[in-house]
């Protein structure tokens, strides 16, 4: 009795072992996902959540990298990506849909970058490149408010920014720039009409980094007047006890995590001698005793990027009343 009993297992054993070889399982082949991550171009690992979901089943839900799944074989996407704290998603790679077969394995890599910040500060008005406070004919005509300086034939405004982009140190980054200053002709009363002659030399806006680091690359530049482009050799009208709008469009590439020094070199007083001046405008102002009010403003906005603070892109400089004493 115990040999038959014998025999009929060890004939149950040999069937169920030449099943197990001959019929694959219920789920089907089983293949491998690898998810990954890195924040600014290297390595990282911690708690993200995202889902991985099959063209068809049910989707399996990750919570942090790198994490491995075993899955059933087929077409995968990696979505619902939560950014961890302080950062954002730049893209998955190689694809966030990618189709593994035959019991192999993909990987979904998640890139992260810091989180990107554009600002600008105003630093100082300058003449000739002396900050104001330095310039023999310069007092503080109203405390907290603005400026007062005294200026002659050939000297040169411009204004110094701080600027920069917060986010991962040695990035390039693109920016689209705007300055504007607007003009109130004041003195004297009921006075001609003022010329502005365009120059719009490249080297009028520039940017550098101190004492270490690349220069900003500039890409393009366009001044404007009240709105309107305008060209080089362009002469314009500056009315009395008008408010008019001198502006000029910039783009550029900077290193993220370096801090700027911004120079607009606005306009040279009478004409300028061997070019290039750089500067955005000749003033020409035909004699002593004219005087203008000036409003500094300037902004930064980032291209095809998300700033996380817009609230620091743009800055409103004090104003310069500038009195001319001398051609």
């Amino acid at each position: 009795m115990r040999k038959r009993l014998y025999a009929i297992w060890s004939l149950l054993l040999v069937l169920v072992i030449s099943i197990a070889v001959l019929v694959p399982g219920c789920g089907g082949e089983r293949c491998t996902i690898e998810v990954k991550a890195t924040l600014c171009g290297e390595a990282w690992e911690g708690d993200v959540d995202y889902t991985l979901t099959p063209a068809s089943g049910s989707a399996v839900d990750g919570t942090e990298v790198p994490d491995s799944f075993t899955v059933d074989c087929g077409t995968w996407t990696c979505d619902n990506v939560t950014s961890p704290p302080g950062t954002y998603l730049v893209d998955i790679t190689p694809d966030p849909t990618q189709t593994v077969s035959d019991g192999g394995n993909i990987t979904f890599t998640l890139n992260f970058e810091e989180e990107q910040d554009a600002w600008i500060e105003f630093l100082t008005w300058t003449i000739n490149g002396i900050p104001i406070e330095e310039w023999e004919g310069y007092w503080n005509y109203e405390e907290g408010l603005g400026y007062y300086a005294e200026v002659t034939c050939w000297d040169i405004i411009d204004i110094h920014y701080t600027q920069g982009v917060d986010g991962c140190e040695g990035y390039e980054v693109t920016l689209n720039e705007t300055d504007e200053l607007v003009i109130h002709y004041v003195v004297p009363e009921e006075g001609d009409p003022i010329g502005l002659y365009v120059l719009n030399d490249w080297c009028a806006v520039n940017k550098t980094v101190e004492p270490e680091g690349p220069d900003g690359v500039k890409l393009g530049q366009v001044p404007s007047f009240n709105g309107k482009p305008v060209e080089e050799e362009d002469e314009l009208i500056l009315p009395y006890c008008v408010n008019q709008t001198l502006d000029v469009e910039t783009s550029w590439e900077l290193v993220k995590c370096l801090n700027y020094t911004k120079t607009v070199r606005w306009f040279h007083i009478w004409e300028c001698g061997e070019p290039p001046c750089c500067v955005l405008f000749n003033f020409m102002v035909p004699a002593p005793g004219f005087a203008f009010q000036l409003w500094p403003y300037a902004c930064v906005e980032l291209v095809d990027d998300v700033d996380v603070n817009p609230e620091n892109n743009c800055i409103e400089g004090p104003p310069l009343y500038l009195q001319i004493v001398g051609l």
